[in-house]
């Protein structure tokens, strides 16, 4: 009898979750996305995701499945309550014909691009072809010298489109873009947080954006290109937050962060211009002692070396936040050497080490960094 309840229960849980999700599914010739996305209705923006990245070869392989009618991954789009859409997994095909039909797109201002790509990635120099693996008269072809029959036959090649409409909840939408792009692991996580919020209409990622900008809390915390591409100094201001007021409800330090994320995002926790300021705080009585991000690192032979540790950063910056009245009124000589005292102390060290993601250790290097920075 009670295998029967819980059968009953978990269709039932089946039945009301996929209501939330409300999606539409067609297909549609790459003419008429491409006349949507100039006249504004589909949105690309790259400041939230790296950007278009694939190799002209990539992009010539995709050219050539068209041509060949070869089937192809849908494109996945996101209705905002506006009734624009945006694009949500499918950047790199879409970002590919915009590229080589740019000529015909471009008005008086150029298209969007990530400021820096290298020109086989800027949408705004017209695509010339490198060899293809079926087709080898492509080489070289750009949309100028391609005959037009070809090119034609691109205008009205039809790809599969995926609509989540804007009845879907914010979780569904939420959800589904974390689920599609976790898949491929083409996004970080950060990133992958960042898109996802947006498809709420919500300001924090923008938030976010603005303080890892600040000169000083880049500085604090000195990351490798590599990891300030993938959003790293954004993850690190989120964890900060979600450390600073939350115990973690979960083992996995990543559901942690969504949950903050997504919480945030939709006001149900507030983030206030007093809670910004706060973040900065932090990040400012670091820097007064640490300008080259020491802080977070370990400190070996009388030196900080290596690069940038989270299971530090939870000990120190999370306990500069629950201690920052007191932190303030530290002269940067004091706080420094309260940094440099922490790495000889061995419970502090070994809540670094092996299995510093369970939740114990992470619960732990915050309950810690209270203490010492108290």
């Amino acid at each position: 009898m009670e295998d029967v309840d819980v059968s009953k229960n978990l269709v039932q849980e089946v039945e009301d979750q996929r209501h939330e999700v409300v999606v539409d599914s067609y297909a549609q010739m790459w003419s008429e996305l491409l006349n949507l996305y100039k006249a504004g209705d589909i949105e690309i923006d790259p400041l939230y995701q790296r950007g278009f990245r694939w190799t002209l070869d990539q992009q010539t392989r995709y050219i050539e499945s068209l041509l060949l009618n070869i089937p192809t991954p849908p494109i996945f789009l996101a209705e905002k309550v506006n009734g624009a859409f945006e694009v949500i997994d499918g950047l790199q095909r879409f970002s590919t014909i915009i590229k080589f039909f740019c000529e015909e797109l471009k008005s008086e201002a150029p298209l969007n691009e990530v400021v820096g790509a290298p020109a086989e990635n800027n949408l705004n120099i017209p695509t010339v072809l490198t060899h293809a693996p079926i087709l080898g008269g492509l080489e070289r072809l750009s949309r100028a010298t391609m005959p037009d029959t070809l090119v034609r036959t691109l205008r009205y090649a039809r790809v599969q489109v995926i609509l989540l409409k804007k009845e879907s909840s914010p979780l569904a939408k939420f959800n589904v873009f974390t689920r599609l792009n976790r898949s491929g692991t083409t996004l970080s996580n950060q990133e992958i947080r960042n898109c996802s919020a947006r498809l709420t209409e919500s300001k924090f990622p923008d938030e976010l954006m603005k303080l890892a900008s600040e000169e000083h809390i880049a500085k604090a915390l000195n990351m490798s290109r590599k990891d300030s591409a993938s959003m790293g100094i954004q993850e690190s201001i989120l964890r900060l937050i979600a450390f600073g007021n939350h115990k973690p409800t979960t083992a996995k330090l990543e559901d942690f962060l969504d949950e903050t994320m997504y919480k945030i995002s939709l006001g149900v926790v507030k983030f206030t211009s007093k809670e910004r300021s706060k973040v900065s705080d932090v990040f400012k009585i670091i820097y007064a002692s640490f300008p080259e991000g020491e802080a977070f690192r370990f400190r070996k032979g009388g030196k900080f070396a290596g690069s940038f540790s989270p299971n530090l950063f939870d000990i120190v910056a999370v306990g500069v936040y629950k201690n920052l009245a007191k932190c303030k009124k530290l002269p940067p000589a004091d706080f420094k050497q309260r940094v440099i005292d922490l790495h000889n102390q061995v419970e502090a060290i070994n809540l670094t080490g092996a299995g510093s993601n369970a939740r114990s250790k992470m619960i732990g290097r915050v309950e810690y960094g209270t203490k010492w920075f108290a």
